[in-house]
């Protein structure tokens, strides 16, 4: 879900809702290296082109774009209580799938991002800290409202959540040193491996919906973590 246009944050709220799994933090933070490894490994060679000259406007995007992402969620963070976002979570979901909507809708062009579209594609990143809006579905939505050409959307969307990843685990990296590790090694290793394997194949899945436009799946199958919502929450 970290990938898929359904919101990762939300899924994990209601699964533990509905089982009542307490989140063990320090394996959460290993299960990020699982979702970073995938998409680097996807994108490996557009990474690696980005510190060349032909392609440093694209680096020069991502850097700008993840400003405004890291600035609102550094204030969502110290000012809204996370039992208040939980509460949020149906209008997430619904914001989702609205966008998820209007995307499949979108007109597709050759257009690339720009300096505007990268900066408004880092605040929807922003926003998507809301439990329930998808931080795929917010980017690649928000790109494509710019008529950006939808593999592009993608691709600057999975590079887009390196910087994001990585934060957070610099974030809850440091909140975990202050908690043991509840998870035994051998589960962890396990949990990070599929994170990495499903990841990928995430990855792969959108890059493929994409191409036929029809990304509208994923607004049906949100209506049932719609329901589940409002009724746990």
């Amino acid at each position: 879900a970290e990938f898929l246009p359904i919101s990762s944050s939300g899924h994990l709220i209601l699964v533990s809702k509905i089982f009542e799994i307490q989140s063990d933090l320090s394996f959460d933070v290993f299960l990020h290296f699982g979702t970073l490894a995938a998409v680097v490994f996807c994108y490996r060679k557009t990474i690696a082109s980005l510190f060349t000259k032909n392609n440093s406007q694209t680096l020069l995007y991502l850097v700008l774009a993840s400003i405004p992402t890291f600035i609102i969620a550094f204030v969502v963070k110290i000012f809204v209580p996370f039992a208040f976002l939980e509460n949020l979570l149906p209008l997430g979901f619904a914001l989702t799938i609205a966008l998820l909507v209007i995307n499949n809708y979108a007109k597709t062009t050759r257009l690339k991002p720009t300096l505007l579209s990268a900066v408004i594609t880092g605040v929807a990143q922003g926003i998507a800290v809301l439990p329930g809006l998808s931080r795929s579905g917010a980017t690649i939505s928000t790109m494509s409202f710019f008529g950006v050409e939808k593999q592009k959307c993608a691709e600057f969307s999975f590079l887009l959540s390196i910087p994001v990843i990585l934060a957070s685990v610099a974030v809850e990296g440091y909140e975990a040193l202050r908690a043991p590790m509840q998870t035994p090694v051998f589960y962890t290793i396990a949990g990070v491996a599929v994170a990495a394997i499903v990841g990928f194949f995430a990855i792969k899945i959108v890059q493929n919906m994409l191409k036929k436009s029809n990304f509208i799946v994923f607004a049906f199958y949100l209506i049932v973590p719609l329901i589940l919502s409002l009724i746990l929450i």
